[in-house]
């Protein structure tokens, strides 16, 4: 996750839009409208009472800019963790407490870690945690900073035995060929080894590990006009 980490730096000091900073296509910025409605809807929590919020890999583009702006109306408390150059492009309010650098590794306030965060948004990050580091430690991390009755969403996950059931199908092969501009569709290998990849094995012990802690976890699905709705899906974690 290091190497995706200091990729997204460079992206944030090289890419021309914020959306392409985060690492969408520049074409997917209509779709960067509705995340934040599908977070709000999907975190119930927003609607009950809520001190403290925690974005890790917040990013720059709109949903992040969204999540500021909501926090700031319903004054809350928003930490947001990201690299310097990401946290640079964002605004700097009085309710915001901005830490720079790399979760888990990174310093929290004692605040923070004292109190726990009522909802905790890690959008579009999980996948990157297989790369370099454990995705437990990752997740673990994660959860201990829930607040009794906390959320925490691991959201756009990009789970590649969902895409190769999306690919599998006509409408995936179609969408593929009118993405890509080539006939040829990516050929779909089940049961064989694939190494170093995010699938179904890995999401669903994820949701039985956290059950067996006594969080209650549910797989969500993404819908239209999310940018990668085909083969992504949310994790939601709830703390009683």
């Amino acid at each position: 996750m290091k190497d995706a980490y200091d990729l997204y730096r460079q992206f944030a000091k090289d890419k021309e839009s914020p959306t392409e900073k985060v690492g969408r296509f520049d074409s997917q910025v209509e779709n960067e409208k509705y995340i934040f409605k599908d977070v709000l809807q999907k975190m119930t929590r927003f609607q009950e009472s809520c001190d403290i919020v925690l974005d890790v890999g917040c990013g720059c583009s709109l949903p992040a800019k969204e999540l500021m702006a909501y926090t700031k109306k319903n004054k809350q408390k928003l930490y947001l963790i990201d690299s310097e150059e990401m946290l640079t492009q964002l605004d700097d309010e009085p309710h915001i407490h901005k830490i720079e650098g790399f979760f888990p590794e990174v310093d929290l306030p004692k605040g923070l870690t004292k109190t726990g965060a009522d909802i905790i948004i890690c959008y579009s990050v999980f996948h990157l945690a297989l790369q370099d580091i454990s995705y437990l430690k990752f997740v673990d991390a994660l959860v201990t900073l829930l607040a009794p009755g906390g959320q925490l969403l691991l959201g756009d996950i990009a789970n590649h035995s969902k895409k190769k059931r999306f690919l599998s199908s006509e409408k995936g092969q179609a969408f593929h060929k009118a993405w890509s501009g080539q006939e040829e569709v990516p050929p779909v290998h089940w049961n064989q080894l694939e190494a170093d990849i995010l699938d179904d094995s890995i999401v669903l012990a994820m949701m039985h590990r956290y059950r067996n802690m006594g969080y209650e976890t549910y797989i969500l699905p993404q819908t239209l006009p999310l940018p990668f709705h085909y083969t992504r899906e949310d994790m939601l974690i709830c703390r009683w």
